[in-house]
């Protein structure tokens, strides 16, 4: 059928729009639930003070609603602009019947992220979730207080006194410094630039950790080949090596014997008075070594003197 391609894009893309716009009114309603708070919390008495919008320590797309600092603690607030009823029932959050129990439990975690950067004070922060715009609520879920924004000072400010006034200005300041940075809001999906960033990036990893890791492996194997080899044939590499050395050592010493009588010998023969009568001796002695080693030489066997080696 002509055009039906065109019209299954068109329809992806309106679905698409739609599920876009319904997280925009999310977010948006989100956003006004907590400008709701924030302006019941700028109610608060003299000696509070407050942190809006901040960081979740230790993630990267979280944020943390507000952070109240008081004579009664520090509380750790997240504002749910829900519609529907909305009870405490038994220990139990729930919104038009259905259980909230992942809310109330995201609540209590952004609760201790925020602890573990006072952890001196650690028990004396609080989490809680209120609901905006709902009537008077009153109730806890385990360790978080629900309430909503119309008995949330109420509920903040007859807590015990647990801070001094300096303790209050110290541990704000010790937030701000800490938390000041807000998180960028969340997506469901990364952008088109980082999708392609990620594609572009994953490869490069997989390269670059498989010439750091073949080399290595390859230089293990052949470290481990040569000390097998060295083992095995070690001790009797060891051995030539040592006879030929010994060998060539016997050698050169008895040439430097043989050298060093030969001077001696002629040193005497130039300053004795009858160094004539042995020369000639020395002639005949040498004509006789020439005959023996004629002889030797024609029988294939070594003169027995070192020195008479050619």
């Amino acid at each position: 059928m002509a055009g039906e391609s065109a019209r299954e894009v068109a329809r992806r893309a309106r679905e698409k729009a739609e599920r876009l716009n319904r997280r925009a009114e999310l977010f948006e309603q989100g956003a006004e639930g907590e400008a709701a708070t924030a302006k019941v919390l700028a109610s608060l008495p003299p000696g509070w003070a407050a942190l809006h919008d901040v960081r979740w320590p230790g993630r990267r797309l979280a944020n943390v609603d507000h952070v109240i600092v008081g004579p009664g603690g520090v509380f750790v607030i997240d504002s749910k602009n829900w519609t529907g009823r909305i009870i405490v029932d038994d220990g139990r959050l729930r919104q038009n019947g259905y259980s909230r129990e992942k809310t109330v439990a995201a609540a209590a975690d952004a609760a201790l992220a925020i602890a573990e950067l006072i952890s001196p004070y650690a028990d004396y922060v609080h989490p809680v979730l209120c609901i905006v715009g709902q009537d008077r609520l009153t109730g806890w879920c385990r360790e978080v207080m629900v309430c909503s924004t119309t008995n949330l000072v109420d509920m903040l400010t007859t807590r015990p006194v647990v801070f001094t006034p300096a303790q209050i200005r110290h541990l704000h300041w010790r937030l701000h410094a800490d938390l000041w940075r807000v998180s960028p809001v969340p997506s469901e999906q990364p952008s088109e630039p980082s999708r392609a960033k990620a594609a572009a990036s994953t490869p490069a990893r997989s390269r670059r950790w498989s010439r750091s890791s073949g080399p290595s492996l390859t230089r293990l194997l052949v470290g481990g080949a040569m000390l097998l080899t060295l083992i095995t044939v070690g001790p009797q590499l060891v051995a030539t090596i040592g006879g030929t050395l010994a060998e060539e050592l016997t050698k050169n010493l008895e040439t430097f014997i043989c050298s060093d009588n030969q001077r001696a010998e002629a040193k005497l023969g130039r300053s004795g008075p009858d160094s004539a009568e042995r020369d000639g001796g020395a002639k005949a002695k040498s004509g006789k070594k020439a005959a023996q080693q004629q002889t030797t030489g024609s029988s294939g066997n070594n003169p027995s003197d070192p020195c008479d080696a050619p």
